[in-house]
């Protein structure tokens, strides 16, 4: 039992050490900031800032980019994106198996048009502008700051802020927020089905029990989750982005918190969100893969039209 644990603790430690060869050692330029350094008092504690001058590149904490980590909250972000790469890995493969036993002819019968070119524009952009934030926040995170990431990120931030309050306005204006919120029957009965059907129902080779519509286009197991993730990570990820982007223009916020002092809370929480982001994103994109075929989903979102299919077992 002893050597179990020690195995597993052994693991999780690699994957950690692999995590930061990826994106860098943290101790790198770590003599540099130090120098850049100098202290303020705010109360009646010291504040370290990297510059004075607050609308610079480098914003002001109360620790050291890049030289201060949350080992906790890091190893279980690791976890939790890899994690879902597991899920899909395996799913993935066990969907492989079932189509080599059982496989189908999908005969197609018609395509309905579902997203209009607003929402697929909008989706890609978002897409790419959170995986450049990923990028460049980890570089940042675990290198230290640097002029170029730093600019990336920065930029991308104010890209990805402009970008969620046009969603925001796009979805209550049009309505199109209501295709986030579940029904009643999609609560009594919809959720647990489509969960039956991605655990034992695709393996089976089995219809999907609900199929894509323009008035309906998510599933019920779906909707609560996208509904968590854009209106409830994604507003997470906005506010404490801008908050130690323009800590100046959010005092009402840090104040609230108790000064600058503290914002190394907001920090902790822009970082665990952007792990929840990653492992979002990783079993985002496996999901796509479980429509009728590997790319149906995907050519929705590039061409606007859903393709429709009747099941067919081969001969």
């Amino acid at each position: 039992m002893k050597r179990q644990k020690s195995q597993k603790a052994g693991g999780v430690l690699i994957v950690y050490l692999l995590f930061f060869m990826v994106f860098g050692s943290i101790n790198i330029h770590a003599d540099e900031i130090q120098k850049a350094v100098y202290m303020e008092i705010e109360g009646s504690e010291s504040v370290a800032y990297l510059v004075k001058e607050i609308n610079s590149l480098e914003k002001p904490y109360n620790y050291l980019i890049g030289t201060t980590t949350f080992p906790a909250i890091e190893i279980l972000g690791v976890m939790a994106a890899l994690g879902a790469l597991a899920f899909g890995l395996l799913h993935g493969f066990g969907r492989f198996l079932a189509g080599r036993k059982i496989p189908l002819f999908l005969e197609e019968v018609g395509k309905d048009h579902i997203y209009g070119w607003i929402t697929r524009m909008g989706h890609w952009l978002n897409a790419l502008t959170v995986l450049g934030l990923l990028g460049s926040g980890f570089i940042m995170h675990y290198m230290g700051p640097d002029h170029l990431s730093g600019y990336i990120h920065n930029q991308l931030g104010y890209f990805l802020l402009t970008q969620y309050i046009l969603f925001l306005i796009y979805e209550i204006a049009t309505g199109d927020i209501k295709q986030f919120i579940p029904q009643l029957w999609e609560i009594k009965e919809g959720i647990l089905k489509q969960a039956l059907f991605y655990a034992i129902g695709i393996f089976k080779r089995e219809e999907h029990p609900y199929h894509m519509k323009k008035d309906n286009r998510l599933n019920p197991l779906q909707k609560p989750a996208y509904f968590s993730i854009m209106f409830g990570l994604m507003p997470v990820v906005v506010l404490t982005g801008f908050t130690l982007l323009r800590p100046d223009i959010m005092g009402f916020l840090i104040g609230w918190i108790g000064g600058l002092e503290n914002m190394k809370y907001i920090f902790i929480l822009h970082l665990i969100s952007a792990f929840g982001m990653l492992a979002f994103l990783i079993g985002h994109l496996y999901l796509a893969s479980t429509g009728d075929n590997v790319k149906q989903h995907f050519e929705v979102m590039i061409t606007g039209f859903h393709r429709i299919y009747k099941y067919r077992l081969k001969d």
